[in-house]
């Protein structure tokens, strides 16, 4: 096998897609995958200004924004705007939690991610805002 170069690399930006069939709803959902930048940025969302901490807001409404982030229609555009973490909160929640599973595994996430950082998070804080939303 030859070592990639530049523009091998440069290809590995495309994004990716994966259907999921959700036969329980009678429907299929379309999933993208997230680029470096955006997997980063949901990841530190979670964290607090201060750098310590987790805020409890965005932990409780972290598998809502990665539906979000990664839902998109056969054109692949995003389905979901951010303002729509909300309403996403009231899907059936077993629809969802096959959805945000699916939506992990296809961004890279490993099983058990968010619960680490929390874990290894020395408080979990109310009071501050997140620098950035996604």
């Amino acid at each position: 096998m030859k070592i990639a170069n530049r523009n091998a690399l440069l290809k590995l930006c495309e994004r990716r897609y994966i259907n999921l069939e959700l036969e329980d709803a009678g429907i299929t959902v379309r999933i993208q995958s997230l680029s470096e930048k955006e997997k980063s940025s949901y990841e530190t969302v979670l964290i607090a200004k201060s750098g310590r901490g987790i805020l409890r807001e965005r932990l409780q409404d972290a598998t809502r924004r990665l539906i979000a982030l990664c839902l998109v229609d056969e054109n692949n555009e995003r389905i979901f705007l951010d303002s729509d973490v909300s309403q996403i909160g009231e899907m059936d929640s077993f629809i969802s939690s096959r959805i945000y599973d699916a939506c992990q595994e296809h961004c890279g996430f490993n099983k058990g991610d968010i619960e680490d950082t929390v874990k290894n998070s020395e408080e979990i804080t109310v009071d501050d805002l997140p620098s950035d939303s996604p």
